[in-house]
């Protein structure tokens, strides 16, 4: 692919016209990057029972996720194998131990085997010729992974190595915190440039002045606290939750206490995961890309579990804050598409304070060149 790398002096080159706007470029992202990378889908408590099921997109195929009778994880292509039709349309429990086709009535064992052909005796055909074809899949901290390449390395591995480095937020024991609020965004504007946005701060003062109010360092351009080691940003005085409210009574993640001040933590799981730790509550988000210029946004709000179903503790200020600061992302995102696709668009850059978006950049052409 050719790409604009114009030289401008403290300047470095980001994403290209084309890679933000053409059809091209965003079916080699699907090829090189989604279908090769481990992908964030969903969290494992939506997958608490036997047969419960999980379906996600990833790199525009549709894949089943669901829990097998030994309470394992096991993903597939939601295909089935018999005339091709899309086995399952949502997610959610209650579907039993089969996987049913709506076409014909053929049915899957949790484990992919045809269990069961309406009209055809047992030996009419092989059935053993004509299992589900699987998907790996994984977890970690509670968040369910998978990835269409059979040879991808590990998760554990994919992770660790991350340069975001994701295992850095262990210690808030994530996979303990339960799901009390899901919300569904549709943004106008190509994944990158929402990634982008995440990954800085320069925008924070103009576009998130609430936000700023909360955690001072953000005002200032900056995403990294210099004066700390472990990768916190720590915020205002007196302020004790990215929340509408504050002393909300909440209690605080793991982890938070032992801090001399309340602060916040994020990563960037690339490709498509957004993890950020405030002290009352963690928000997971995964980016769906549909096209060059559409992604579809699932942000889960996770807390301890005694918050879940206690009536004196209010979770929706917390909620409400950070879906206010994810909606001014979303418009800052949408008019950033808007300006990209204009033909006076050659190429975006990024200054010696987006550090974190630059790595963004050499992980990507490092999948679509490779």
């Amino acid at each position: 692919m050719t790409t604009v790398n114009r030289e401008i002096r403290g300047l470095g080159a980001s994403f290209s016209r084309a890679e933000y706007v053409s059809p091209e470029a965003y079916e080699l992202e699907m090829q090189d990057i989604f279908a090769k990378r481990w992908n964030f889908v969903g969290r494992v408590e939506q997958l608490a029972l036997t047969g419960d099921r999980l379906v996600a997109e990833v790199a525009n195929e549709s894949i089943l996720v669901v829990r097998n009778r030994e309470g394992e994880l096991r993903a597939y292509y939601n295909v089935c194998r018999h005339r091709g039709s899309q086995l399952c349309d949502k997610s959610g429990s209650g579907f039993g131990a089969a996987i049913t086709c709506p076409y014909h009535s053929w049915s899957y064992s949790l484990e992919g085997k045809l269990v069961s052909a309406l009209h055809h005796d047992k030996e009419s055909f092989d059935r053993d010729g004509i299992s589900l074809t699987p998907v790996r899949v994984d977890e970690w901290q509670g968040n369910i992974f998978v990835c269409l390449d059979d040879d991808e390395e590990s998760l554990h591995d994919w992770l660790k190595d991350l340069y975001s480095k994701p295992f850095d937020l262990n210690k808030f024991e994530i996979g303990q915190l339960k799901v009390a609020y899901t919300t569904v965004d549709e943004a106008k504007a190509n994944w990158k440039i929402l990634v982008e946005n995440y990954c800085e701060c320069l925008h924070c003062s103009v576009v998130h002045p609430e936000f700023c109010e909360l955690v001072p360092t953000y005002g200032k351009g900056f995403n990294f606290q210099s004066d700390r080691s472990d990768n916190g940003v720590s915020l205002a005085p007196g302020v004790t939750a990215v929340s509408f409210k504050q002393n909300e009574g909440l209690p605080l993640i793991a982890s938070m206490e032992g801090l001399d001040v309340y602060s916040v933590f994020g990563a960037y799981v690339y490709p498509n995961m957004l993890i950020d730790v405030n002290p009352t509550l963690v928000a997971v988000t995964s980016y769906v890309p549909r096209s060059p210029s559409h992604t579809t946004i699932i942000t889960t709000y996770l807390f301890p579990a005694e918050v879940i179903d206690n009536p004196k503790m209010d979770v929706m200020p917390g909620v409400e804050f950070n879906d206010m600061v994810n909606h001014q992302d979303i418009a800052v995102s949408e008019r950033v598409q808007r300006g990209v696709a204009s033909r006076s668009f050659k190429c975006a850059y990024h200054s010696g304070m987006e550090k974190y978006a630059q790595q963004f950049v050499e992980q990507y052409r490092q999948d679509v060149s490779a």
